[in-house]
């Protein structure tokens, strides 16, 4: 009986073990099998690494084959879940800030009452030199709706005297010279924006980018909260018919926007930044498209462990990002936890660098 249990352990950690080696690199293959493997590669992870304690207590020679499978996919766990020391914020050499932020329409996500907007009193207070916003209403005027009020814009105005709001809700704010390069919707829920602003001397290009959304409706997202609060076999065929086919169709959606925007940004030289809700995982084609183009990862280099971004609906993915390139580099990086909104939002600060 116990060789029994032995060999059954073995196939299924072998087994387990494959798949999440596979969703390490399943950006390589963006196909349907792939897509999967991406959203199930933190449960294969957690998974892979039980077997390391399984082993450990039950036969601790047979340790290597989970040690292996981590070993072989450590690639995508370290831009999964990234090991850096975090560096405290430091303005001291020559830069600029950069804030992305999904605000959820300016909506209070945790509906606390308040005389004022709190996105924007927080946003107000991190004073980050660029911002860039998805679902975002144009800020000119107070709205008693939103708790927006006449002070809160009057500050804005102030502090960002350059601000482009354009189709879906894509805002950016800045304390420099800034143009409208192009503005493009995809669909209902995705579009990208280009800005070109002035630094210091210093021309930079910054891509503001919401993807497509994950497109699930109320009666998906409470059915996903039920399979994670009591997971039950029973929900096997509504997560097939309801989820999955939803999720995979949104994220080749994603992949084409990403080529999308890839083809419009690659003649752009210099300094370049595409930043924004990808809705998305590190881990994604979206990702690499831009990893291809000789773009860095900001939240990769810099940060330590998984940096969720969306915390709604037991969604608890890094889904925003800041890839970069150019003769700049990301000093310091911040994933400041504040719950007005249903995201997270990403604060920078890039540094210039001589010419390579």
């Amino acid at each position: 009986m116990k060789h029994v249990v032995k060999a059954v352990l073995l196939i299924i950690n072998s087994l387990w073990g494959l798949l999440l080696i596979m969703g390490a690199y399943s950006a390589y293959c963006p196909t349907r099998i792939g897509i999967l493997l991406e959203l199930l590669f933190p449960v294969n992870l957690f998974v892979c690494v039980a077997f390391l304690f399984v082993w450990l207590a039950y036969n601790p020679r047979y340790i290597w084959v989970p040690a292996a499978a981590l070993i072989l996919s450590w690639g995508g766990i370290a831009r999964y879940c990234p090991i850096h020391k975090p560096q405290p914020p430091d303005n001291s050499q020559p830069g600029f800030t950069l804030m992305t932020y999904n605000v959820y329409y300016l909506l209070d996500y945790e509906g606390k009452e308040s005389t004022q907007n709190r996105t924007l009193s927080f946003l107000l207070k991190q004073n980050a030199d660029l911002v860039c916003l998805q679902e975002c209403p144009a800020l000119t005027s107070h709205n008693h709706g939103l708790k927006i009020s006449e002070a809160q814009i009057d500050s804005i105005h102030t502090i960002y005297p350059y601000r482009i709001s354009t189709s879906l809700g894509m805002n950016f704010l800045s304390k420099y010279p800034a143009e409208l390069l192009f503005d493009t919707t995809y669909s209902e829920s995705s579009a990208v924006t280009a800005y070109r602003v002035q630094i210091e001397g210093h021309e930079v290009t910054i891509v503001n980018q919401h993807m497509e959304s994950i497109g699930l409706t109320q009666t998906d997202k409470e059915l996903y909260h039920e399979i994670t609060a009591h997971p039950n076999t029973d929900y096997l065929d509504e997560v097939k018919k309801h989820l999955l086919s939803k999720l995979v169709n949104a994220a080749r959606a994603r992949n084409e926007q990403a080529d999308l925007t890839a083809e419009r940004i690659e003649g752009i030289p210099g300094n370049v930044i595409v930043c924004g809700d990808f809705n998305d995982s590190p881990l994604s084609y979206a990702v690499r498209r831009f990893r291809r183009m000789g773009f860095r990862n900001a939240y990769n280099e810099l940060a330590l462990g998984l940096g969720i971004t969306y915390h709604a609906n037991r969604f608890w993915f890094r889904i925003d990002h800041i890839l970069y390139r150019g003769d700049m580099e990301a000093r310091w990086l911040e994933r400041l936890r504040y719950k007005s909104s249903d995201h997270y939002p990403l604060l920078t600060r890039f540094v210039w660098e001589p010419p390579a």
